[in-house]
């Protein structure tokens, strides 16, 4: 038996990319014999440790809904779910920036009848959100004053290129608003990351 509301598609948490990769670039510790022949300039440019982290991930596919119909308003039969215009391209060319405003396109899809599920798909692989491509960076100074006192200084950078992710577009139909100034289907109102944030840190030990 298939149970309407659990049809076919890909998961919520399906992506198709997803890389991680973590970078780590130590300087030469100051015990380096020839760091030691050089004194303070030795203390300078040794102790130094620079780590990045770079995050890149496919987008999510879109779990589209409908306006509740008969069959869920009166029998509780489920998810409603736009239908789909036979033949009709989903998907818009262009950078995520261009198409904030139209995700995809809405014209594919219409409300169902009253007794209609609809015909997308529980999620529609097409369609996705942002994906992510972010960028970590931090550099850590270690420096030996004397045997019993050290200094370190750290600098994290989150999201150092300031890049945005966008947050989902709208998912559910509305037939009464649809190509109106009030239309949220298919609009990406909001950012999901957030933006730069840099911190700073020195602590003394003795």
């Amino acid at each position: 038996m298939l149970v309407r509301g659990m049809g076919p598609g890909e998961g919520i948490q399906v992506i198709p990319l997803w890389a991680d990769c973590r970078e780590i670039w130590p300087s030469p510790k100051e015990s380096n014999p020839l760091l030691l022949e050089l004194g303070l300039t030795g203390k300078l440019v040794s102790g130094w440790r620079v780590t990045g982290i770079t995050t890149f991930q496919g987008g999510f596919p879109l779990p589209l809904t409908a306006q509740a119909t008969t069959l869920q308003t009166t029998f509780g039969a489920g998810t409603t779910r736009p239908n789909v215009v036979a033949g009709c391209d989903k998907t818009i060319d262009g950078s995520a920036q261009s198409r904030l405003s139209q995700w995809f396109n809405v014209s594919c899809f219409s409300q169902p009848g009253a007794f209609a599920f609809g015909s997308e798909s529980r999620t529609d692989p097409n369609l996705r959100t942002a994906g992510i491509a972010n960028y970590d960076f931090s550099v850590v100074k270690r420096t030996q004053i004397t045997e019993r006192v050290g200094l370190d200084f750290n600098a994290e950078f989150f999201n150092i290129f300031n890049r945005v992710q966008f947050a989902p577009p709208g998912e559910v139909y509305n037939p009464s608003t649809i190509k109106t100034a009030l239309n949220l289907f298919g609009v990406v109102t909001a950012q999901q990351n957030q933006p730069r944030l840099v911190q700073l840190a020195m602590r003394l030990s003795f």
